[in-house]
């Protein structure tokens, strides 16, 4: 299809290639905001958990029992009861949830789970990127280094699903299995790459990001991780409105609208010249 696109651009006068070029730029475009190439999300003002029924509805401070996530306690979206069942000794499920269906895995690699969920469970930033489905975020953008030693440590587990969200078969209350016909075969031969491992585990949870200084980190080693997190989002994400709230501002015109009658004007100049 593309050497057939190139003959024909080859043959085209000036206004025909500016115009073709200007589609292309829009469809590329357009497809780098649809996959999580560009930053998500919008700055909550509400001061609320995400909603769904796995966080509390407003973050509070939690006392005595809160035996993990410790960078969220002051100011936390999950209950001190939520966090005993990360801190066992080996976590074989979240609520109804397993995560070693082929098999427990190991500590180093469950100590990596566990930062991911205690972000997901735990922080207030991560209402942020509250997704369109009950209890879900979309297109977090997680450090590159979180990454690539999560994938590090978990390259040789073995699991039967590689979206962990879609591609388990599940029941009413939550429990997953193993679809039909899966083998259980190790991260790197389902994921490859520490990036691609990121953007499809959890489904589009999260962005592998490169930028240091605008992503958010997981590791809970890093000093003051939520206030800094916390920061990164005021940053890098637009304030959201408040309900009923009217702009007073144009707003742009959309993306595929704006496509759509560059492929208009592209269409009547080339039936005008034919």
């Amino acid at each position: 299809m593309w050497s057939i696109l190139r003959v024909r651009f080859g043959r085209m006068n000036g206004l025909h290639r500016f115009c073709v070029g200007a589609v292309v730029i829009c469809l590329i475009t357009l497809d780098l905001s649809t996959t999580g190439s560009l930053a998500q999300g919008r700055l909550r003002t509400d001061g609320l958990c995400i909603a769904g029924g796995k966080h509390k509805t407003r973050p509070s401070r939690e006392g005595a029992g809160y035996d993990e996530c410790p960078e969220y306690r002051e100011n936390s979206c999950c209950t001190a009861a939520f966090t005993q069942i990360l801190a066992t000794s080996t976590v074989v499920h979240v609520d109804n949830f397993h995560w070693g269906r082929c098999g427990n895995l190991s500590q180093q690699c469950e100590a990596f789970m566990i930062r991911v969920e205690c972000f997901y469970r735990c922080s207030p930033n991560a209402a942020n990127w509250e997704g369109s489905f009950r209890s879900s975020i979309v297109g977090v953008p997680i450090c590159s280094d979180f990454c690539i030693n999560w994938y590090a440590a978990c390259r040789n587990e073995l699991s039967c699903a590689t979206n962990w969200i879609m591609d388990f078969n599940q029941t009413a209350d939550g429990q997953n299995y193993c679809p039909s016909n899966s083998n259980c075969t190790t991260w790197a031969a389902r994921y490859g790459d520490a990036r691609t491992m990121c953007n499809t585990l959890w489904g589009a949870s999260f962005n592998y990001t490169t930028d240091a200084q605008n992503c958010i980190q997981l590791n809970g080693s890093v000093p003051n991780l939520a206030a800094r997190n916390a920061n990164v989002s005021r940053r890098i994400l637009p304030v959201q409105q408040p309900s009923g709230a009217t702009s007073t501002t144009t707003p742009p015109l959309p993306l595929s609208v704006f496509c759509s009658l560059t492929l208009s004007v592209l269409t009547a100049v080339l039936a005008s010249s034919s």
